[in-house]
């Protein structure tokens, strides 16, 4: 990473994008590319939109796109980068970016996967308590300090961990709400008299879920490979309960047997992604 007060490019404008923007200007020179550039959002934080050739001249890049749209941004950039830059993703999967951007991203390039545990919802009070991912992959220790630093005096938590960690612990707690919410989302629940705390609560769990886009939550089903287990493990569960509700029902003891030997025949978990 280049100079003590580095310029940032954001790569895909979206609401997360525009989030991010808007704490980096605090301190950054910030340029923005989208494929539908916003500028009412632009001039908002103060951002500069430009082509991507121009954003990818600055000194460090955050791609804010799609899990599934990575690899074909860090393509489409490639050929723009030059020595010294870094590049950091935002996916809220890890092992998936973090081998694209080993397997496509020059050597003399920086590369810093990171997953921010907050978006525009969370972080709309501030960021203090929130927390952020760090899984290094060819970043100096100066550099690792620096943003580091950067989150820290927001009051955010840095967590560093192994990309296959965060997706085994992801798995279980963003895959396994966000599964969840959409599920129960489908019910088209609605407060009422005699609603009780508990319900409030799961109905803001499907708030949450169902306000970010489906592309979202298909990508976060799809680009953890823990998260096929999580299912297994969530629908074994279900099935678990109504057993003990109606232990001579043929349809669950079928469900149950079908699922143990779908179970024994799975091979070990994180070793391929569903894609």
């Amino acid at each position: 990473m280049r100079g003590e007060r580095p310029t940032c490019a954001i790569i895909g404008f979206g609401r997360f994008g525009r989030l991010l923007g808007r704490i980096l200007s605090e301190e950054f020179p910030i340029r923005a590319y989208d494929r539908h550039p916003d500028p009412v959002a632009a001039r908002e934080i103060g951002a500069e939109l430009v082509p991507l050739a121009t954003a990818c001249a600055a000194d460090v890049l955050f791609f804010c796109v799609p899990i599934s749209q990575f690899e074909s941004a860090i393509r489409e950039a490639r050929p723009h980068l030059r020595p010294g830059t870094l590049v950091m993703d935002t996916c809220s999967v890890k092992l998936h970016p973090i081998e694209v951007m080993r397997r496509e991203l020059p050597e003399d390039v920086e590369a810093l996967g990171t997953h921010p545990l907050f978006g525009p919802d969370s972080a709309k009070d501030g960021l203090q308590g929130l927390r952020i991912v760090f899984c290094p992959l060819r970043v100096s220790a100066t550099t690792l300090s620096f943003w580091r630093a950067f989150w820290e005096r927001r009051g955010v938590r840095v967590l560093e961990m192994s990309p296959d960690e965060h997706d085994r612990q992801a798995a279980y707690s963003q895959g396994i709400t966000h599964f969840v919410g959409r599920v129960l989302g489908e019910l088209s629940l609605e407060s009422g008299e005699i609603t009780t705390k508990g319900f409030e609560a799961i109905r803001g769990v499907i708030e949450q879920t169902t306000h970010d886009t489906w592309q979202l939550f298909h990508d976060l089903q799809h680009y953890n490979p823990y998260t096929p287990q999580m299912r297994e493990d969530l629908i074994r569960a279900f099935a678990s309960v109504m057993l003990k509700l109606y232990p001579d029902d043929p349809t669950l003891r079928a469900l149950r047997r079908a699922q143990r030997a779908r179970r024994e025949s799975r091979p070990e978990c994180g070793a391929s992604s569903e894609r």
